[in-house]
């Protein structure tokens, strides 16, 4: 018999009116107020919470929310799925007007929106991309980093090459040049807010999908370390990091969750490039509109309920060989076929000269065994694949890495 789910408050209903923009308040904009969009069906079990990344400081008037992510948990199959919504879309303020996501919050604070920022934004994304939001949870730089540090550090696999300014001075009063190369690198706290910040180098769409893997490498960090079965000393010392209006009943509950959930059964979605429309504001400030019919599948798709097909779906393990002199090609290469719901195991290379990436598959047949995914996510055709059946007990492939793979596949 499974055991019963806990019951949760219930959850916010979706507005049937919303409040009349105030002309005293009204921004310039040649951008009608849009309609609100049709609320995105929900599984039954499922809890949304908003997870807002603010930089807001003591010593500052007005601060943004320069992350918000929404973690859409389905309780009785621990499923999740993460959807990174861009800082510059461009969207209706309920109340208020036309104007960047990452306002919202500020705005709720500023102006003494009923229930404070985190229920504009709650408002905001409902209005916008008709999502229901259940929870908040908010941290700021310092948070972010307490955490982190708390944790004893995260490794991220950093796929992209980076290179940014350090936001510390050096002894000369000098802003030093930091770069990553392709690796796994362990951070500590300010190492993992400043990777999770940069933009010099690359788009606000690159920086979500990097906020999304410092998300996936906190949650990594505790499950490996068995946290999990240390939560009320965690949570305790991890209160004054974050607000939150779940009470600690609401995250006991995700707790037991969290010890059913499996890596394949985390999904990342972003309102990307094709989801949206670069647009210039008045003000000559870069935003995106948001395209609502290239968006709502993305979001039908994200929180819809797991079929069964899915959740029985799985995938055969991969074995993989960094054939290259490259270190870490391997751990990146694994990276990505987890985030794909492949179980991946690094082995040992028979040598580092590997011109090309190949596949070998242990079978005599592709059909049914998720063949094809790999070869369209590491772009091998089909005169690099090798069939030899029954030549590795356990694995349903062999992933070589070689010269001509492409760790940045952004």
């Amino acid at each position: 018999m499974p055991v019963p789910l806990p019951r949760l408050p219930t959850p916010r209903p979706v507005r049937a009116d919303w409040p009349t923009p105030d002309p005293t308040r009204a921004a310039v904009s040649p951008l009608p107020i849009p309609t609100p969009v049709p609320p995105i069906p929900v599984a039954a079990d499922a809890v949304n919470i908003v997870v807002l990344g603010s930089d807001q400081r003591p010593d500052w008037s007005e601060w943004h929310t320069d992350a918000v992510h929404i973690v859409s948990i389905q309780r009785e199959r621990a499923v999740v799925s993460v959807i990174s919504i861009p800082r510059d879309l461009y969207v209706y303020i309920p109340g208020f007007w036309m104007s960047r996501i990452n306002f919202a919050d500020y705005y709720g604070e500023a102006y003494g929106y009923e229930g404070g920022g985190p229920a504009l934004v709650r408002d905001t994304i409902l209005y916008n991309l008709g999502i229901r939001v259940d929870y908040y949870v908010r941290t700021n730089f310092d948070g972010l980093i307490g955490i982190v540090d708390t944790l004893g550090g995260v490794d991220i696999p950093v796929h992209c090459r980076l290179t940014d300014y350090w936001p510390y001075p050096d002894e000369n009063g000098e802003y030093p040049i930091l770069t990553l190369e392709p690796g796994v690198y362990h951070m500590d706290g300010e190492m993992a807010l400043w990777y999770a910040r940069s933009r010099k180098t690359t788009s606000v769409f690159s920086r979500d999908r990097r906020q999304q893997q410092v998300l996936q490498a906190i949650w990594h960090r505790v499950r490996d370390e068995g946290m999990l079965r240390q939560a009320p000393s965690l949570w305790e010392q991890v209160q004054g990091m974050v607000v939150t209006d779940m009470d600690f009943s609401v995250i006991l509950d995700l707790i037991r969750v969290a010890f059913l959930l499996q890596d394949q059964n985390i999904r990342f979605y972003n309102i990307g490039p094709d989801q949206v429309t670069p647009w210039t504001t008045p003000y000559g400030g870069a935003v995106f509109l948001p395209r609502w019919e290239a968006i709502e599948p993305l979001l039908t798709e994200a929180l819809a309920p797991v079929s069964e097909a899915r959740m029985a779906r799985t995938f055969m393990p991969v074995e993989v060989w960094n054939g290259t002199p490259h270190p870490d090609w391997d751990r990146l290469a694994a990276d990505r076929l987890y985030r794909a719901g492949f179980p991946a195991i690094i082995g040992l290379p028979d040598r580092r000269d590997y011109a090309q990436t190949q596949i070998i598959v242990f079978s005599d047949h592709a059909k049914g065994t998720g063949l094809r995914y790999l070869q369209e996510m590491f772009q091998i055709p089909d005169e690099r694949v090798r069939y030899q059946p029954g030549g590795s007990p356990g694995f349903g492939f062999r992933l070589i890495i070689g010269a001509d793979y492409r760790t940045c596949d952004q």
